[in-house]
């Protein structure tokens, strides 16, 4: 699920849609979906319990999935990030509710929100790049 390739290519589609100035509920979804892949790619590996867990769908699918703890993904992720990340939290957090609301409660997004989700993906990417 994780790879840097795949964070930098959903951040050029995100680049690419801001500048053609339309489709700003794609920009936010793009910019949310870049800096799920930016961190998980950081996360993963990482050992729990003398467990090496070298992705996401495999620390989901033993903590999780097949178990009486049934979370959703992307808030298990929210959570890793909190715990593992936590500079990056504010603004993977905030891209997250973006894209929630542009993708389930109004596609209708403004330029200023489309813009505020990439600035928010520049600082998750920065406070990365500080690790």
């Amino acid at each position: 699920m994780a790879s840097k390739d795949h964070a930098i290519h959903n951040e050029e589609a995100c680049n690419f849609l801001l500048s053609s100035g339309r489709f700003n509920d794609w920009v936010v979804t793009t910019a949310f979906y870049s800096a799920l892949h930016y961190v998980c790619s950081e996360i993963f590996p990482f050992e729990q319990h003398s467990i090496t867990f070298d992705s996401f769908e495999r620390y989901y699918r033993l903590n999780f999935k097949n178990t009486g703890n049934r979370k959703s993904k992307h808030s298990v992720i929210i959570s890793l990030v909190n715990a593992q990340l936590p500079t990056c939290n504010i603004f993977y957090r905030s891209l997250y509710d973006q894209c929630m609301k542009a993708r389930y409660a109004n596609y209708k997004v403004s330029t200023n929100i489309a813009l505020k989700a990439k600035k928010d993906l520049d600082a998750l990417k920065l406070q990365l790049n500080q690790r």
